[in-house]
């Protein structure tokens, strides 16, 4: 759902990680610029059946030349979401935001630039 994107780019953004649309992309990972984020959801855990909730999963790419920046950076979005309670973001109500490991380098993309990634889980109201 594109929601969860929208809610969790403006987080970001409103934490200083950048500014979406602009190096944070939401589903998607353009070809430029050379230093960005991207967030994409996927499947999470299985809907409970006595609670009207989600339990979405998360991933946030981090591309950069360099290998320290982008070290950095996947570090300073995952500070910025791993531990997140009670938040209402947008108009969604988060329960929690947990990283599911630390950051993992993907290596180098064909341009040669340095791609990290990190996995959370979220529980959220509907």
């Amino acid at each position: 759902m594109v929601l969860l994107l929208e809610d969790i780019g403006g987080y970001l953004q409103a934490q200083g990680i950048g500014t979406v649309g602009a190096d944070i992309f939401l589903g998607f990972l353009p070809e430029a610029p050379d230093s960005c984020v991207a967030l994409f959801e996927y499947a999470g855990s299985p809907p409970d059946l006595h609670w009207d909730g989600e339990y979405p999963g998360l991933q946030v790419r981090v591309r950069n030349k360099s290998y320290a920046t982008g070290r950095a950076k996947i570090e300073q979005a995952k500070n910025a979401l791993h531990g997140l309670t009670e938040q209402t973001l947008g108009v969604t109500r988060y329960l929690l935001v947990k990283a599911k490991q630390s950051p993992e380098s993907m290596g180098r993309d064909a341009n040669g630039r340095n791609e990290w990634v990190i996995n959370f889980t979220i529980i959220k109201e509907v």
